[in-house]
């Protein structure tokens, strides 16, 4: 049996935090952040490992002026300094991706949407508009197309849009997949994201687009743990940072083995920011070499969203996918570990943003 491995990590940096008044998880200009994802590259490099990096597309703008046309409110760009990558590295980061780009390994880079919109939460044509726009900056820096999308907080975009837009994969939280719930209560996500098994979860598609599903809360670095320069929850923080550590590398394991053991798919992921500090970080480099090691011994792959869309129109022909993904759901689901309960309103205060 041989199980799949994918880790997608978010690159939005300022454009997803600012609008929560969350702008102080960053360090100060950046500086973790560029670090650390070198630090991640020269380990992915070192081990070939392939990562899909989900970018928002403004970050790649050497400069603007703030202004920008689209059907958005008129107030959606307040936040734009329209400055440059200099006066303010949280809101452009062209050489970030030029890090990305510059190395041998086989990495995606697909959209995080242009400015870190809720694909539900705004009208179809702006979602249209924000994937327009974001392939376009892509196609000036030589990116190529972009066939993936990690939507921002979870969101669902309209399929339509997407297949007209030519996202053919997308990231989904797993408990929207057949036979997977929400915990109950807050105390049982607690539960899960503290000692649950990873989600293994085999992709399905679903009105055209292929579902790549991950857990809804970070599983690449942990939410227990330092995220950027924010300390965790102080129900985590009771823990001691050993016994968290440990954790955080259990959990990471333990989604290998649940891809192994069950021949199906687990997705990893997290923001740049989460990961890049100490508590984080040395789970981080020890997962990439262990994923490595045990793909070497036949038991896991590790594939990019891109790769996961590849392969699965090498077993169903383009043809027959419209007729495919008129079912809700064309793949089982696989569950590992114990029953979850049934769907209820959860208190995200043990979470915090996707």
């Amino acid at each position: 049996m041989v199980g799949t491995v994918t880790i997608s990590i978010e690159i939005e940096l300022g454009w997803g935090l600012v609008r929560f008044n969350k702008f102080d998880k960053l360090s100060e200009n950046r500086e973790a952040e560029t670090r650390h994802l070198s630090r991640l590259l020269d380990q992915c490099e070192e081990y070939d490992v392939p990562i899909t990096f989900n970018i928002v597309g403004h970050l790649l703008h050497e400069s603007c002026d703030g202004t920008h046309d689209g059907p958005h409110d008129e107030d959606w760009w307040d936040v734009d300094p329209g400055t440059s990558v200099d006066e303010d590295p949280e809101f452009y980061a062209p050489d970030l991706i030029d890090d990305i780009r510059s190395r041998r390994t086989d990495h995606e880079i697909c959209t995080h949407t242009y400015s870190h919109i809720e694909c539900n939460e705004v009208d179809p044509e702006i979602v249209r508009w924000e994937l327009n726009r974001a392939q376009r900056v892509h196609d000036e820096h030589g990116l190529g197309k972009t066939g993936s999308i990690v939507p921002p907080r979870h969101s669902t975009p309209p399929s339509d849009v997407l297949v007209d837009t030519g996202i053919r994969t997308k990231r989904t939280p797993h408990y929207k997949a057949h036979d997977e719930h929400h915990p109950a209560t807050a105390v049982g996500k607690l539960y899960d994201i503290l000692f649950g098994s990873h989600p293994a979860v085999e992709p399905a598609v679903r009105q055209g687009v292929l579902e790549s599903y991950s857990p809804e809360y970070i599983t690449f670095a942990a939410p227990f743990l330092q995220t950027g320069t924010s300390e965790p929850h102080p129900v985590y923080r009771s823990i001691p940072l050993f016994v968290r550590q440990r954790l955080h590398e259990r959990n990471l394991r333990q989604g290998i083995d649940a891809a192994a053991t069950t021949d199906s798919f687990v997705h990893y992921w997290s923001h740049l920011y989460d990961f890049s500090n100490e508590k984080q970080w040395p789970q981080a480099k020890s997962f990439v070499r262990q994923l490595s090691e045990i793909q070497e011994m036949g038991d896991i792959r590790v594939r990019t969203m891109k790769d996961l869309q590849y392969e699965y129109e090498q077993r169903a022909p383009h043809d027959d996918l419209s007729a495919q993904a008129q079912q809700d759901d064309l793949c089982p689901t696989r569950e590992v570990g114990q029953p979850k309960p049934a769907n209820a309103p959860l208190d995200h205060s043990f979470d915090h943003d996707a």
